[in-house]
């Protein structure tokens, strides 16, 4: 996805500011990606009793 804002980026792209021309800010970029796991992994967490369900729903013998 090709934004013009940088308050608008997706994950991926935010995650690019981390890495600069001398070098990766490597703490600052492992904190960013778990916190950027963080909600991803919430919401399965707490749907996933719902998510079996609705994929079980149409099996029938």
């Amino acid at each position: 996805m090709l934004t013009q804002s940088e308050a608008r980026r997706v994950i991926p792209l935010g995650l690019w500011n981390f890495q600069s021309r001398f070098g990766t800010d490597v703490p600052g970029l492992l904190a960013a990606v778990v916190l950027s796991t963080v909600p991803v992994l919430a919401l399965y967490l707490f749907g996933r009793r719902q998510l079996l369900r609705s994929l079980s729903a149409g099996y029938s013998r």
